[in-house]
């Protein structure tokens, strides 16, 4: 991983104390964004990334997996798909239900646009428990994907999200390790 670009990150990203509950630090990822020259070196390597391990198709995380994957699909030259909550897709989709803290959820993905052959990565913002990253991986894996690689801006390490989700035999990339 770029060692420069993780420095960089870990001061860059603001955290919030007590957000959206007390005792959670929340990782501000839009300090991310306002920072044009972060902004491009994230999305610079992300693509490198996708070279890396010849990606064909990027799929981005509702809501803010699209701001990374989109960039880096496009800055790539491949397709963006993406994997949305219940409800926002049209066309034939097919789904996956997960369970919250708090309840479920689901999310959905258009048929048609992951073939046997692709090699998907997943960006996210950031993976902390892994719910909807691993219901993502089970999706996928329903489609019979060739290869499956996630990769996170942040891991919130000490949530274990990310080993969760190694433990399902996936490339699992972070750009800057924290904690939650």
């Amino acid at each position: 991983m770029n060692k420069s670009l993780q420095k960089k990150l870990e001061k860059e990203i603001r955290v919030i104390s007590d957000f959206p509950l007390k005792g959670v630090m929340f990782q501000d990822i839009f300090s991310i964004t306002e920072n044009p020259k972060l902004f491009k070196d994230i999305v610079n390597e992300l693509s490198n990334l996708c070279k890396k391990y010849k990606i064909t198709k990027v799929a981005g995380i509702e809501a803010r997996g699209f701001i990374f994957g989109a960039l880096a699909a496009y800055k790539s030259s491949i397709p963006f798909v993406p994997i949305r909550k219940k409800g926002k897709l049209p066309g034939k989709i097919i789904k996956k239900k997960y369970k919250l803290e708090y309840g479920t959820d689901q999310i959905e993905i258009q048929k048609h646009a992951i073939l046997n052959n692709d090699k998907v990565m997943v960006i996210d913002d950031l993976i902390a428990t892994g719910g909807t990253a691993i219901a993502s991986c089970k999706l996928l894996k329903s489609l019979t994907v060739k290869k499956l690689t996630f990769c996170f801006i942040i891991d919130l390490q000490n949530l274990g999200g990310s080993e969760k989700l190694k433990s399902l035999n996936n490339n699992v990339i972070s750009i800057v390790n924290a904690v939650g």
